[in-house]
C-alpha cells in the first residue's frame, strides 16, 4: 500500500512549539524530572518530540474522512485545535509570550499565569482524546500495531514522549552512559510500574545510609551546611623554599555585585600557604585577586615573590611530585550560597582520604577499578601529558 500523507508534511505549529520548548526549560529548579536524572547534552525538548512523534503518524485532514471521524473534525481548523490539545497546549502561548516580552521591556510583572495553562509536558491527553488518536492512526495506517524507533535515542525524549501516547517503543543508543539512562527512564519504569519507585527509595535510603557513614570522617560538616564543592590548586615546591605554591591563574570565588574571593597566607613558620576568605569590595581590591600564581605556565612563589619557570612546573609534574591543596569550600546553606576556608578538621580529613586511598589503591588496581587507560600522545591538547597525568586516572586530585 502507499504510504498515506501525514500532518507533519503540510502543518506544524512550529511557534507554538517553540514557545512551549522555552517555557520547559525555562525554570531551573522546576525542568522536567528527566533531565534531573542525568545532565545529558543532547536532551531533545519533549513537546517537540510529542509534536514531532504524533504529526508523522497522524494524517492530513480530509475531505473524505468517514462520517463519524468528520463529525468530530469539521474543518482543517478543528482538527488542529485538536492536535494542540493533545499535545498539552491548552491556549495561546505565542501572544502570551508576547506579552511577557513586552511587559519585561517595561520592567512589568503580570499578575498570575500569562499563559493560562501549565507547561504543555506536564499535560497528559484525556482518555477520549486517546481513543480519538487511536482511531485516526487506524483509519490512516489500516491497523493499531504502530512501533515508534529511535536508532540513536540519546538521553530518551523521543522514545519517552512514544511510550506516554502507548505506542510500541523502540529505542537504541551506542554511548553507554545514554543505554542506562534509556534503561532507568524507558525499560524499568514501563516493565515495573509505580512500584519500582518505591523499592529505588527503600533501597537507595540503604544504600546512601551505608556509604554516609563509610565516608563520614572523610567530609566533616560544620552546622546547618551542606557541601555543594570543593575547590583545590595543584601545587609544586618552590625552587628556593621547597614549600608547597598552590598554582591558580587567580583567587576570585564569585565576581560580580556580591564578590568573593581568597587571600593567600603565607606565614614563615608554615610549609603551605593558609587561606582566608574575603567578601567585601574595599576589601577584596586589597588583596588583588586577579594576580594568580600562574599565567601561561609560569608560576610565581607566595614565599619568595621570584617566577617559576614552566619547564620546572612540567618537570615536577611528570615526576610525580605535583600535589594539591584544598583552598575553599562552596556551601549551601539556608539564605543562599556561600564559601569558607578550610577548617583543621577539613584539612585532617584530606589526610585520612589520603591514606585510606594509599592503602586501597593497589586493590582497586589489581580490579581494575582505575581508568589507568593512557592519555593518548597525539591529541588536540598534549597539556594533560606535559603535567603529569599519562593515564585518565591521575585526572583525579
Amino acid at each position: 500500500m502507499s504510504r498515506p500523507d501525514v500532518l507533519i508534511e503540510k502543518w506544524l505549529p512550529i511557534a507554538e512549539l517553540g514557545v512551549e520548548s522555552q517555557r520547559e526549560r525555562g525554570a531551573s529548579s522546576a525542568l522536567p524530572p528527566l533531565y534531573f536524572l542525568h545532565v545529558w547534552w543532547a536532551r531533545r525538548p519533549l513537546t517537540v518530540s510529542r509534536g514531532a512523534i504524533l504529526a508523522s503518524l497522524l494524517p492530513q485532514w480530509s475531505e473524505d474522512w468517514p462520517e463519524d471521524i468528520k463529525e468530530t473534525f469539521p474543518d482543517e481548523e478543528s482538527y488542529h485545535k485538536w492536535f494542540l490539545r493533545v499535545l498539552g497546549i491548552l491556549g495561546d502561548p505565542v501572544t502570551a509570550r508576547n506579552l511577557i516580552e513586552k511587559a519585561n521591556e517595561k520592567s512589568e510583572r503580570l499578575p498570575g499565569n500569562p499563559y493560562g495553562y501549565s507547561r504543555a509536558f506536564t499535560r497528559i491527553a484525556s482518555d477520549q482524546d486517546i481513543k480519538t488518536l487511536w482511531k485516526l492512526v487506524e483509519h490512516t495506517w489500516g491497523f493499531k500495531e504502530i512501533s515508534v524507533c529511535d536508532p540513536m535515542a540519546g538521553g530518551g525524549s523521543i522514545p519517552l514522549e512514544s511510550l506516554r501516547y502507548g505506542f510500541t517503543t523502540y529505542a537504541n543508543e551506542l554511548n553507554s552512559v545514554a543505554s542506562v539512562i534509556l534503561k532507568a527512564t524507558l525499560d524499568y519504569p514501563a516493565r515495573y510500574g509505580k512500584a519500582l519507585a518505591g523499592y529505588i527509595r527503600k533501597y537507595g535510603q540503604l544504600w546512601a545510609d551505608l556509604v554516609k557513614g563509610k565516608l563520614k570522617q572523610y567530609y566533616p560538616v560544620q552546622e546547618n551546611e551542606i557541601i555543594h564543592a570543593y575547590i583545590w590548586a595543584r601545587t609544586v615546591a618552590c625552587p628556593t623554599t621547597g614549600k608547597a605554591v598552590p598554582l591558580s591563574p587567580n583567587w576570585w570565588l564569585r565576581r560580580g555585585s556580591d564578590p568573593v574571593a581568597v587571600e593567600l597566607l603565607c606565614e614563615p613558620n608554615r610549609t603551605e600557604c593558609r587561606f582566608k576568605i574575603v567578601k567585601r569590595e574595599k576589601d577584596i581590591k586589597k588583596i588583588k585577586p586577579d594576580q594568580g600564581t600562574v599565567n601561561r605556565g609560569v608560576g610565581m612563589s607566595p614565599w619568595t615573590g621570584e617566577a617559576i619557570d614552566g619547564d620546572y612546573i612540567k618537570e615536577e609534574a611528570q615526576a610525580g611530585r605535583m600535589g594539591q591543596q584544598l583552598y575553599a569550600i562552596g556551601i549551601k546553606k539556608p539564605g543562599g550560597f556561600d564559601f569558607r576556608a578550610p577548617s583543621e578538621e577539613d584539612l585532617e580529613a584530606v589526610k585520612l582520604a589520603e591514606e585510606e586511598l594509599k592503602r586501597r589503591l593497589p586493590e582497586w588496581e589489581i580490579k581494575g577499578l582505575v581508568p589507568r587507560e593512557p592519555f593518548p600522545e597525539q591529541s588536540n591538547d598534549p597539556r594533560p601529558l606535559y603535567y603529569g597525568m599519562p593515564t585518565w586516572g591521575d585526572f583525579f586530585s
